[in-house]
């Protein structure tokens, strides 16, 4: 299974509707809790006019592929102007969610260096998403033998021109981008254009102290020693009233 497969066909549809002259929407969702676990929603949102020209938007993205890849292919919903088709795949483990972040983007793709870290100290557990959003080369570097043998041509150079003649706009405009990161209690949204000259940094953090663990822990500690101490106390107690009375009885005899 190739692992740039939910890029390539997320972008076969998309260089389709482009070529119609229509808009579309890519939306990423990252979640991830303090445990490090979490999920991964990659959506594409098309317009009426970009619906009808795709057709089935499960088909157009090759859900079967989708799916023996492990992602899990949610049916389409209408939401606005625009109709979603989403696949996600969840993770156990922040290195799992950047292996997947990987699979979803390639080397060449717009999130670069992406990486979800956690980390359990003594006295905080925190977790965060790092990295960069970089569509500077723009839908250019979605370019590859797969996808250009899938349209008869040049996927980097060629077609894309003959969609800016007919359309007198740059197919680039025609795409927008949102990257979604919730981490722990923190949210943030990031936008980005394929005409962008400027990367954008990626940081999301939260954390989550100790202190009322630790002071848990601290009295149930104090608790079971004072437990322990009144059992000792009694149990010493005991002891010396036997041997009183045992010597009280031997002075009677």
């Amino acid at each position: 299974m190739n692992r740039r497969l939910p890029r390539v066909v997320a972008l076969l549809a998309l260089v389709i509707v482009i070529a119609a002259g229509c808009r579309v929407q890519i939306e990423t969702q990252i979640d991830v809790g303090l445990d490090g676990k979490g999920t991964i929603t990659q959506g594409i949102g098309f317009d009426d006019a970009a619906l009808k020209r795709v057709g089935d938007p499960a088909q157009a993205l090759s859900a079967d592929d989708l799916v023996a890849a492990g992602w899990e292919v949610d049916a389409a919903s209408k939401e606005g102007d625009l109709t979603w088709i989403r696949v996600h795949h969840s993770f156990a483990t922040p290195e799992e969610g950047t292996a997947l972040l990987a699979q979803l983007s390639g080397p060449d793709g717009p999130y670069r260096d992406m990486l979800i870290k956690r980390s359990d100290g003594v006295f905080s557990t925190s977790v965060k998403v790092t990295g960069q959003i970089d569509t500077t080369a723009g839908l250019v570097m979605f370019g590859d033998a797969q996808l250009a043998a899938a349209l008869g041509g040049d996927a980097s150079g060629g077609l894309l021109a003959k969609i800016e003649a007919e359309e007198k706009a740059p197919p680039a405009s025609m795409v927008d981008l949102t990257l979604v990161v919730n981490a722990g209690s923190s949210a943030k949204s990031y936008n980005a254009s394929f005409t962008d000259t400027d990367t954008q940094m990626v940081k999301v953090g939260s954390s989550k102290g100790k202190f009322f663990q630790i002071l848990e822990t601290l009295f149930v500690l104090a608790l079971v020693g004072m437990t322990a101490a009144v059992f000792g106390l009694r149990y010493r107690k005991r002891r010396l009233r036997t041997r009183r009375r045992m010597h009280s009885r031997g002075r009677r005899w």
